[in-house]
Parts: C-alpha cells; structure tokens; sequence
C-alpha cells in the first residue's frame, strides 16, 4: 500500500533508537511508504553523537541510511522530539518515566514496553 505523490509521509521519530528493539523500529520505519523517520532519540550518554557512531548494529541486515535527516542523536525528551508521533523502544522502568511527558507533551506514543499495556486508557 502506498501513500498518493500529493501526500506528505508523516513525521515521526524513534526512542531508544541505538538498541535492539530501536533498531527494529528503524529498520521498519527508514523507507516506510506513510511515515518519514526524522529523529532518532537515545540516552545522554548517545545524545549528540551521529547514529552510526553510537549504535552497535545488532540485526541481520542494515537499513540503507542515507543520511535522511535523523543521522545525529537527541535527548529522549519532549523538549528536544518534534515529531508529534513517537515509536518508543524503551525499557520498561525508564518507559514509565519518559513516555508520559510525551504523552503530555501531546505526541502519539507507540510503545514496546509493558509499562503501560494493562491502564484502562491504552488500547
């Protein structure tokens, strides 16, 4: 399924980009038809540094990055994501932390963790 040439895809970012799970939402995302991936969100220890750098690749294969905008890494913080949705690849205890400023923050939080799966209010 595809997106018409008249429609922009949609922004979108990663957090907790450079692990495992982050790195399978980036796989799945990079060149998705509906979405655009435009920042890749990690820890302090990450933050500033380019993607490459900071992420040890875990999977079979790596995506074609191409330098889409995403490269350098920023805080996982609603001060520092514009996009308004958000894959979130986080642990669950630091995902019961920072996910609820996104949500506050007004974002669309998809989430891996199970910090959230069993409130009333997630579907």
């Amino acid at each position: 399924m595809s997106v018409p040439a008249s429609r922009p895809r949609i922004p979108v970012a990663v957090l907790g980009a450079t692990g495992t799970v982050g790195q399978r939402f980036v796989a799945r995302l990079v060149r998705h038809p509906w979405f655009e991936l435009v920042e890749l969100a990690a820890s302090e220890r990450s933050e500033g540094k380019r993607y490459d750098e900071a992420c040890a690749w875990r999977l079979a294969s790596q995506p074609e990055w191409g330098g889409r905008g995403a490269d350098r890494l920023v805080a996982c913080h609603p001060d520092a994501v514009r996009a308004r949705i958000v894959f979130s690849a986080l642990d669950a205890p630091i995902a019961r932390e920072v996910e609820p400023l996104f949500a506050r923050a007004g974002a669309v939080v998809f989430s891996n963790a199970s910090a959230y799966r069993m409130e009333a209010d997630v579907p």
